[in-house]
């Protein structure tokens, strides 16, 4: 048996230890683009969560003025016409209207129970106009205006509940 040895010049060993060094920066490099690729998306994830909420407490304030909530009788920026609403509860039409999966309002004083049918009304709680499933829902407080036959225009502390397509 023959034992074969190489001679290798330092030059050919300066330039395999370069070659080794530089394969070594390559992989740091890919391992930290990875690492903050990896934060970088993670964070977007809770940027994008941020702005649906933002989003989602902007159309709560917004749908109070919409012609088809709005009190009409006095120049009420967020009050609610209930009357109005009753109307389009009954209104299948306006169902596709929203493109919403959950809205419903609610009458937080004085205090009453049930939800709101031609029978109970106005001594209810809730008009549930849209409620279908999975969605995180959202709210902001108005003042809930109907017609009284006795005290004319009456108004009492409600909130508008909103739900919204949950992400993914």
């Amino acid at each position: 048996m023959t034992d074969s040895i190489v001679n290798y010049s330092k030059g050919q060993i300066k330039i395999q230890q370069m070659a080794f060094v530089l394969v070594a920066i390559m992989i740091f490099f890919a391992i930290v683009a990875l690492f903050y690729i990896s934060v970088r998306s993670a964070s977007l994830k809770g940027d994008v969560n941020v702005l649906r909420e933002d989003e989602a407490r902007e159309s709560v304030k917004k749908i109070s003025g919409s012609p088809e909530f709005a009190w009409s009788i006095t120049d009420c920026a967020s009050c609610v016409d209930l009357d109005k609403i009753m109307v389009l509860k009954n209104r299948t039409s306006y169902q596709r209207f929203f493109d919403f999966p959950f809205l419903q309002i609610e009458k937080i004083y004085p205090k009453s129970e049930g939800e709101c049918t031609k029978q109970n009304y106005p001594d209810c709680r809730t008009i549930t106009l849209i409620k279908e499933n999975n969605y995180i829902a959202h709210s902001a407080f108005v003042a809930l205006c109907r017609y009284d036959a006795v005290f004319g225009s009456k108004c009492e502390l409600g909130k508008i509940n909103i739900g919204f397509r949950s992400a993914g």
